[in-house]
């Protein structure tokens, strides 16, 4: 329920399948911001349609939209990762590498930083380190031997250096996991689909969890980890297919925030759930289309949640001043906004915002309740 009477509607509902989301919103734990997506800056409807301002390019494309939601930086098709940004500064700030990056789904944009800055995420699955291929792993002492002789090309220093460096975070990594132990057992196996087999995505949490378990042992002080969750182009299917995907999202995070308050550590953790775009709010038949604007949700011990920043549309019919048609709707918060209280938590200085977030302050004069660290966090 909106009991201060700031959104558009004074009660709102969540999918049925997220009955572990809606239980920790109840708690405190998930705050969600209403109608946010991809911006340069903040444009209307007429804006839009006339082109006097700049809006994201290839709007409605996947790959594009991705990109842009990772790097945050729309108008620019180079950017580093927002996350590579804030580590880059992170560690500048600390002189040291303080900032661990780590993707259960190869090398995202997202956690991309600068070379000599920030060192690359590491690569796991969830079954551990990705590691080597199977050919590569039956010659693997040659290739360790290699690259440890001395040589005169600064390429190929660059090359072994680099290969080098791959080898001792396989062994660092591989020895603490083997040393993890899970405080809430081995939760994941629980959580299946409607076939009965494991749902994947929750071996992935685990597999995060236990690196967060060998936190004292991997010395970590900012890590960050990023998941993916495929098949939500619901065009042809935004019924039982939808509710298959949200279950398993659904469990496997009952999962990961089960063992993280086993662990102590809920309260040190934000989770951001995150998309290249909302979906139309028509039917094309079956299902919906490409939009824009999304709802999406945060999470952790130390969120203020059970609360919806943003705005949500006060009209979804055709004629309101944000549907640009077929109930694509031009978002009112930015993804910006969101990121600034993040990064302040996570320690960016306000000096090296503009470096974190480049757009930031196109959305200053935006801000009727601006996102920052004191809005989105109970306490720092």
């Amino acid at each position: 329920n909106d009991t201060k009477g700031e959104q558009g509607c004074t009660t709102f509902g969540m999918h049925p399948s997220l009955t572990h989301i809606h239980q920790l919103y109840g708690e405190g734990d998930v705050a969600w911001v209403a109608n946010m997506g991809n911006l340069v800056e903040p444009i209307t409807k007429n804006e839009y349609e006339d082109e006097t301002k700049q809006f994201p390019p290839a709007l409605f494309a996947h790959n594009t939209q991705t990109t842009i939601t990772q790097t945050v930086h729309a108008q620019n098709a180079a950017a580093n990762g927002v996350l590579g940004r804030i580590g880059d500064i992170l560690n500048a700030q600390a002189n040291a590498e303080i900032f661990n990056a780590y993707s259960m789904t190869g090398t995202p944009p997202l956690l991309k930083g600068t070379p000599g800055v920030s060192r690359p995420a590491d690569v796991l699955t969830a079954n551990g380190l990705s590691g080597l291929g199977t050919a590569a792993s039956e010659i693997e002492g040659d290739i360790r031997a290699l690259h440890n002789q001395s040589v005169t090309s600064i390429y190929g220093e660059t090359l072994s250096d680099a290969i080098g460096f791959t080898f001792e975070r396989i062994d660092i990594l591989g020895d603490a996991l083997g040393e993890s132990t899970l405080t809430n057992g081995d939760c994941a196996a629980t959580i299946l689909d409607e076939e009965g087999d494991q749902v994947y995505l929750a071996q992935e949490f685990q597999q995060v969890a236990k690196i967060m378990a060998t936190r004292d042992l991997l010395q970590s002080k900012r890590d960050v980890f990023y998941l993916s969750h495929c098949c939500y182009d619901t065009h042809s299917d935004n019924g039982p297919q939808l509710t298959r995907l949200l279950d398993m999202i659904d469990g496997a995070l009952s999962c990961f925030s089960a063992e993280l308050k086993s662990q102590g550590i809920w309260n040190n953790v934000t989770f951001i759930m995150a998309s290249e775009f909302g979906r139309t709010m028509t039917s094309n038949g079956l299902g919906t289309d490409h939009a824009w604007g999304g709802n999406y949700f945060i999470m952790g011990g130390g969120v203020a949640g059970g609360k919806i920043h943003g705005a949500y549309p006060d009209d979804l019919t055709d004629a309101s001043d944000l549907n640009i048609g077929r109930g694509r709707l031009i978002p009112t918060t930015a993804w910006e906004e969101l990121w600034h209280g993040i990064a302040q938590w996570f320690g960016v200085n306000e000096e090296n915002m503009a470096e974190a977030l480049p757009n930031l302050d196109n959305f200053l004069d935006n801000f009727t309740a601006p996102l920052d660290a004191n809005a989105l966090y109970e306490s720092l």
